[in-house]
């Protein structure tokens, strides 16, 4: 088809070609009969009547008769040629549409199936990406409460230590023998590392409750993206692209009759 286009688009070029030369021979010609004529209505008493001095001595011509002729009926040749060819080329094409028009039919029932295939693939594979999306949602919202309830106990736990701490410097006031390492001492030394200790872990587990939320929230934006793709995709096959498949011109539209 695209060798046919390239002819047709060469034959195309070739008429305008023979239709420029005919309609310049004619509006010379045109030109030439009103000179001719104007110049058979000229009388002595005519307006515009003058003197030309010299004006026998140039020869401005470019033909004879037989030249004259020869060129407007060349024209003419050419352009009953270019019309012949034009007329066997519009025959091969429209043969050569006819065939198209029938692998055309082929083909659309092909692609018809195509479609239905890839619709449903791609119904399938958004179910699972909402059944994913679902599921990512609720660990999120479980991962959100585990951070609360971490940063509680922290918060809890900060506080015993305050206190701890507190305590320990207090008793770092007391005068002379009376710094004794006594028990309450040890326990209270004791119990600052181990709540230290305690909030260390919770600040670990935090930071990996963080990174899992993180992690989820990037998990989350790539389903949600991939959903919206998904659904792009199902409106534009099914919607759009089949909507407008659910007829097909018969042969002879397709060919140009109609």
């Amino acid at each position: 088809m695209k060798l046919y286009l390239d002819k047709a688009i060469a034959q195309l070029a070739a008429n305008r070609a023979a239709q420029h030369e005919l309609e310049k021979d004619l509006s010379d010609k045109q030109s030439a009969y009103r000179i001719d004529d104007k110049c058979h209505h000229l009388r002595n008493t005519s307006d515009g009547v003058s003197y030309f001095r010299g004006v026998e001595r140039v020869d401005a011509t470019v033909s004879v008769p037989e030249s004259w002729a020869k060129f407007t009926d060349d024209n003419i040749l050419r352009s009953q040629s270019e019309r012949a060819a034009s007329a066997k080329l519009r025959e091969d094409i429209q043969n050569l549409l006819v065939v198209t028009a029938n692998e055309m039919w082929n083909q659309f029932n092909k692609v018809n199936l195509a479609f239905t295939n890839r619709i449903a693939e791609t119904a399938d594979a958004k179910n699972k990406i909402q059944t994913h999306l679902a599921k990512t949602l609720q660990e999120i919202f479980q991962t959100e409460m585990t951070i609360e309830s971490i940063k509680k106990a922290i918060l809890e736990k900060s506080a015993f230590l305050k206190v701890a701490q507190t305590r320990l410097d207090e008793r770092t006031r007391r005068p002379n023998i009376e710094l004794c390492r006594d028990m309450a001492q040890l326990r209270l030394v004791n119990e600052v590392y181990e709540v230290d200790d305690t909030i260390q872990t919770l600040q670990q587990r935090l930071r990996d409750a963080e990174d899992t939320l993180q992690s989820l929230a990037h998990t989350k934006a790539t389903l949600e993206h991939d959903l919206a793709v998904k659904a792009n995709s199902l409106y534009i096959d099914q919607d759009k692209c089949m909507s407008m498949r659910r007829s097909f011109p018969s042969t002879l539209r397709l060919v140009g009759f109609c």
